[in-house]
């Protein structure tokens, strides 16, 4: 009998779906599901977070706090949809002092007013270690939904923020190296609404999902949902000169931080390029072109050569 160890995360996944009938408008496989409500979709995403897979020794009660909503938030981000609250429950240890849920609650609610939300409610049980799990909720007009469907021939492929910046994070925080911007993505991650919610209104977005298991997996995936393929340019990617200094000092690969590891929270979209100019007005800087939706494979193009664009990233269990 297979294990989860055997299987994976994404293979676990697939199992589970394959058992689930539902009637939901968008249902399990997409970064959040939508329900049906009138000229209006309710957008549902849960996220789980525990000590032990998680959150590294060290990180404080508001960081978690803040990370928990944030990762919940990313999804409804990643919808176009707005936000309308977090609920959050608690498997907490006895011995944990007050003091510190107090502050992991902080952390949420502070994390949850940057993109114009609030805490409404959750659950509070015992367990042996702190493991924390939130429900975002959001809504969305109905034609207006992002989803990782929709990408079509002659799209272009882009990003918000910077890519691999997480992974550099995690390598300084448990080597204790100073690399400021790298932890504070790692522990902090911004959630990316208004950028959801600009490409949303606009029209201009395809297909969309947020870069939770590296940026590869990420791009794969947009490319089975909607039966297309992607060329990839390397130098287009944006890439924090601290991922650079990290990976120097820790022996660790950029191109394995930027495209493999995962845990930047940002948004990866696909974009009419007809309307580019038009999300360049309205999103500034704060996104780049990283490719094009062509050919029969997603490759990457890398100093002149074509390589193929390996689709693993991180993955639980494993």
């Amino acid at each position: 009998m297979q294990s989860l160890s055997d299987l994976g995360e994404k293979a676990v996944v697939a199992s589970l779906l394959s058992k689930i009938k539902g009637s939901a408008a968008v249902g399990p496989g997409d970064d959040a599901a939508a329900i049906d409500m009138g000229d209006r979709y309710l957008v549902a995403t849960t996220d789980i977070i525990s000590r032990t897979a998680h959150l590294p020794k060290g990180m404080t009660a508001h960081q978690i706090g803040w990370f928990v909503a944030a990762v919940n938030f990313s999804d409804i981000a990643a919808m176009g949809a707005r936000p309308i609250g977090l609920l959050l429950s608690f498997c907490l240890p006895r011995d944990l002092h007050i003091a510190e849920l107090e502050d992991v609650m902080r952390g949420a609610q502070d994390c949850a007013a940057t993109v114009d939300s609030e805490i409404i409610g959750g659950d509070t049980k015992e367990g042996r270690e702190m493991v924390i799990s939130g429900t975002a909720l959001g809504e969305v007009a109905k034609d207006r939904i992002l989803l990782r469907k929709g990408a079509r021939k002659g799209d272009l492929l882009a990003v918000t923020g910077t890519m691999g910046l997480a992974a550099a994070g995690y390598a300084a925080y448990m080597q204790k190296i100073s690399a400021p911007a790298a932890i504070r993505a790692l522990l902090e991650p911004r959630p990316r609404i208004r950028e959801g919610l600009i490409l949303s209104t606009s029209g201009a977005a395809t297909s969309a999902m947020d870069v939770t298991d590296g940026l590869a997996y990420s791009v794969h995936e947009l490319s089975r949902q909607s039966g297309i393929y992607f060329k990839i340019e390397w130098g287009n990617i944006p890439v924090d000169p601290q991922v650079h200094a990290v990976a120097e000092r820790t022996g660790e690969r950029v191109e394995d931080m930027v495209l493999h590891y995962g845990g930047d929270y940002e948004l990866l979209f696909t974009l009419r390029p007809d309307m580019l100019e038009r999300i360049q007005e309205e999103l500034g800087d704060d996104f780049t072109i990283i490719g094009r939706a062509e050919g029969r494979e997603n490759v990457l193009i890398k100093d002149g050569k074509v390589l193929p664009l390996e689709p693993h990233g991180y993955e639980h269990f494993r």
